[in-house]
């Protein structure tokens, strides 16, 4: 892992209100703010920032990054 590598590969380092995209491998799937990570089962809640549904996100289904300002609403 580099520094300029953009993929959360810790669920510890994500926290409650920050923005998260989720990727599958070539798409967008889901963008919105995250309201609870679950660490150690792999999964966190990000409520859609299109429609505000939660979404229940398995991190070892997608690939996961902050959210950049140029995508943020």
């Amino acid at each position: 892992m580099t520094t300029t590598d953009p993929w959360i590969h810790d669920l510890a380092r994500v926290h409650p209100g920050e923005m998260i995209e989720v990727w599958d491998e070539h798409h967008l799937r889901h963008a919105g703010t995250v309201s609870q990570v679950a660490a150690h089962l792999g999964v966190l809640w990000v409520r859609e920032a299109s429609s505000g549904i939660p979404k229940l996100i398995p991190a070892d289904e997608y690939r996961l990054r902050h959210a950049s300002m140029v995508h943020a609403v």
